[in-house]
Formats: C-alpha cells, sequence, structure tokens
C-alpha cells in the first residue's frame, strides 16, 4: 500500500474528527447555557427561601428546588459527557496530526 493512500485515509479521518468536534463544541456550547439557566434558577430560589417566613411558600419553594437541583445534576452529567469526548477527540486529532507530519513526505 502506497504511502499516499494511507495518507489520504488518515486525513479524512482527521476530518471526520474535525466535524465530530465542531458538533460537540456546539452542543457543549447549548449545554452550558442550559446549565447557567438552570443554575441562576437554583439560586434565586435558594434567595426567595432564605427570605421567606410563611411556611406553606417555603414548602412550595423546597420542592421546586429539588426539581430544579435534580435537572441541574443532569445537565451536569451531560456536560461533563460532552467535555469527556471532546478531551478524547482533541487527543485523537493531536495524534492524527502528528501522524500526517511523520508520514508527509520530506520536500
Amino acid at each position: 500500500m502506497s504511502q499516499t493512500t494511507i495518507l489520504e485515509k488518515i486525513r479524512e479521518e482527521l476530518q471526520r474528527i474535525n466535524e465530530a468536534l465542531a458538533q460537540l463544541e456546539a452542543e457543549k456550547k447549548k449545554v452550558d447555557e442550559e446549565y447557567s439557566a438552570v443554575l441562576s434558577e437554583e439560586n434565586s430560589i435558594l434567595e426567595e427561601m432564605r427570605r421567606c417566613k410563611e411556611q406553606y411558600r417555603y414548602v412550595q419553594l423546597e420542592m421546586r428546588f429539588n426539581m430544579i437541583s435534580r435537572r441541574r445534576r443532569e445537565v451536569e452529567t451531560r456536560k461533563a459527557e460532552i467535555e469527556r469526548k471532546i478531551r478524547g477527540y482533541s487527543e485523537e486529532k493531536a495524534r492524527l496530526e502528528a501522524r500526517i507530519e511523520y508520514l508527509k513526505p520530506k520536500s
């Protein structure tokens, strides 16, 4: 097998990884926005709970807080998973770029 076909295959793989990375970055941005919205909502509920003096209202806020907190943990899990995938793809990209550099004919 000639070196140019190997090089082409590696470049195609690198292109696929770049596309996947771009998609993951967009997804990460969306998840980060969702996470910050949930976090700010959670903080506002906590603030309202601190000021609340009525027991019935406090219980309502506590229930909302528990729902929001669970949602935040789910978003955190998704966020960590996406970041883990991005790290993996970035390492793979660096490895392929180094391999391309090594296989490139010296001229």
